[in-house]
Formats: structure tokens, sequence, C-alpha cells
């Protein structure tokens, strides 16, 4: 099972399509998801939300339970506002497994993401994502964001290679 923290529906529905169960969540006192082998959440929702102290509960109970972070980090002005080397610092401070980001929000960031992350996914302008320095180039520049993430999550927790994963990934996408 996959849990998306926050507004991630558009997530959920795509690894349901892909044939894995998910669902939206929310973040609790207790502890992360039982069962969830991925947690799925915009960075932000980490580092700047008013509820951070919860959803860091959260996600550290996950990953305790031997879930996967997945984090998002696609919005180059949030970066911007809030500051590049300090986003920069909060995310390796969490070590995401997967961190998605955009080619101008990684820019932003002032350092390469491929210290940040197991595995860093960037979303390539013209379409597809580079791994690991890897281009993936889409068919076509018109996808979906939500769709790659989730058949690159389903792909790598399914055994993918971070690059098998990424291929994936961006076929679904550019359906």
């Amino acid at each position: 099972m996959f849990a998306a923290l926050g507004e991630e529906a558009g997530f959920c529905e795509w690894v349901r399509r892909l044939g894995v169960e998910a669902t939206p969540a929310a973040p609790t006192r207790r502890g992360g998801w039982a069962g969830a082998e991925l947690l799925y959440l915009n960075a932000a929702l980490l580092l700047e939300s008013p509820r951070r102290e919860a959803f860091n509960t959260t996600v550290q109970a996950a990953r305790r339970d031997g879930a996967l972070i997945a984090l998002v980090l696609a919005d180059a002005e949030w970066v911007r506002r809030r500051g590049g080397p300090q986003t920069a610092y909060g995310l390796a401070a969490i070590r995401p497994d997967i961190l998605f980001t955009s080619t101008l929000a990684g820019a932003e960031l002032g350092v390469p993401v491929e210290g940040l992350a197991g595995v860093p996914v960037v979303e390539l302008q013209g379409g597809g994502c580079s791994v690991f320095g890897r281009r993936l180039a889409a068919p076509s520049a018109a996808h979906d964001f939500g769709a790659l993430a989730a058949a690159f999550c389903v792909a790598f927790v399914e055994g993918a290679t971070p690059v098998e994963a990424a291929g994936r990934a961006v076929l679904v996408a550019a359906r």
C-alpha cells in the first residue's frame, strides 16, 4: 500500500490505475501508516507547514516501519522565497529515499540534488525526467507529473532500478 499525505489525489489515482493500493492519508500523532510501503508528500509539508511536526512524526514512524519516503519539490518560486540553501539543508536532514523535483526547483537549491536523496528524479522541461544524470526523454512534451511520480514509485517498489523505473514512468506519463 502507498499512502499520500496532503493534497495528492492525482498521485493516488495513478497508483491505483497501475494496480497498487493507495490512500490519501493524514499525519497521525501515534506514528506512521502501518503496512505502507511508501509515503508520498510535498516537501513543503515537512519544511514549512504549520503542521510540520505532525508530518515529520508520521514520516519518521513510517520510515522505522520500513516505508520508503518520496518527497515532491516542484515549486521553484517556493524554494526561491524560502531560500535555496535553507531548503537544501532541510531536505538533507530528512534524506528522502526518492526526491521528485523540477529542473527549475532543483536549480534553486544551489547544490546537486544527488546529495539530497537516495534517488533524485528531475522532471525535464521538455518532458521526461533525469535520474543520476541519465536523461529519459518523453515521446511528447505533454505529460502528467502525478503519473510520472506514481509510475516511478510503483516500478521502484516492485524492484526496478532507478533508471528502469524512470523509463516506465516516462512512458506512462506521456499517455
